[in-house]
């Protein structure tokens, strides 16, 4: 049987930065969140999980958790993870979800001006951090000559 939700979230607010820190020989964060993100996708109600996922890259923005990593093949693997990744990144984005927006973009799909302004926004955001506005502004720089 599986656990509850109740109990994944309480696991996924558990970790801390230090859980990601390559300098800490204790640090299984990678592992755990892999762990946890296998078990989300077994379960049949993504529409719940997945703002689990964008709490947690928001709240530990500066933790490498892949690239792709565990937390974006999990979200990827649901369709319906396009809007809720628009508004984490209108909340405050992060490295990560300015490298999905990016993804979005690759794409070539009809939404792609919508993406391309979430990145402008990501961009000049005052919650992102210095990483996620430079990275914004550098996939902004390489799919303008795209679009």
């Amino acid at each position: 049987m599986s656990r509850s939700l109740t109990g994944i979230a309480a696991e996924l607010e558990a970790l801390t930065l230090l859980d990601f820190d390559p300098m800490n020989i204790n640090a299984d964060g990678a592992g755990r969140l892999q762990a946890i993100c296998a078990e989300l996708i077994e379960r049949d109600d993504p529409e719940r999980w997945a703002p689990l996922l964008y709490s947690l890259m928001e709240r530990l923005d500066a933790a490498d958790m892949g690239s792709p990593g565990p937390i974006v093949h999990a979200l990827e693997a649901w369709s319906g993870y396009p809007p809720l990744l628009a508004e984490s990144l209108r909340r405050k984005p992060t490295p990560l979800t300015v490298w999905m927006a990016n993804r979005r973009l690759n794409t070539g799909s009809s939404d792609a001006p919508e993406w391309f302004e979430l990145l402008r926004l990501a961009a000049g955001h005052s919650a992102a951090s210095p990483e996620a506005q430079a990275d914004a502004r550098d996939f902004l720089e390489h799919q303008a000559s795209r679009l």
